[in-house]
């Protein structure tokens, strides 16, 4: 098969593949919410802030989102882990949880 062929194929593998959360899953730009939205869930006390999470993350934030998941609200962070490599790692806006951890775990 050539290399573009195989190129082709991966988006399909990566939907196949099923299990953890994989990058074509990640939210949409269209389903993040803007500055006055998050303030009024902030302040009802439905989301925990980005501040209080981030002391589990390794590595340094370089852009995060408020973004509906589902039935979920999570940070879609993008971040500089501690190896120099960029990750984009999802956490549960409520909870805190990592929901996904930017390897496909």
């Amino acid at each position: 098969m050539t290399r573009a062929g195989l190129l082709a194929l991966v988006p399909i593998l990566l939907l196949w593949s099923g299990g953890a959360l994989r990058a074509a899953e990640m939210p949409k730009p269209s389903e993040c919410l803007a500055g006055a939205v998050v303030q009024e869930v902030l302040a009802q006390g439905k989301i925990r802030r980005l501040a209080e999470i981030r002391r589990g993350l390794d590595g340094d934030i370089v852009r995060a989102d408020l973004c509906r998941w589902g039935a979920s609200l999570v940070y879609r962070v993008t971040l500089i882990d501690g190896g120099g490599r960029v990750r984009r790692v999802l956490l549960d806006a409520s909870s805190g949880r990592m929901v996904y951890d930017g390897t496909g775990n």
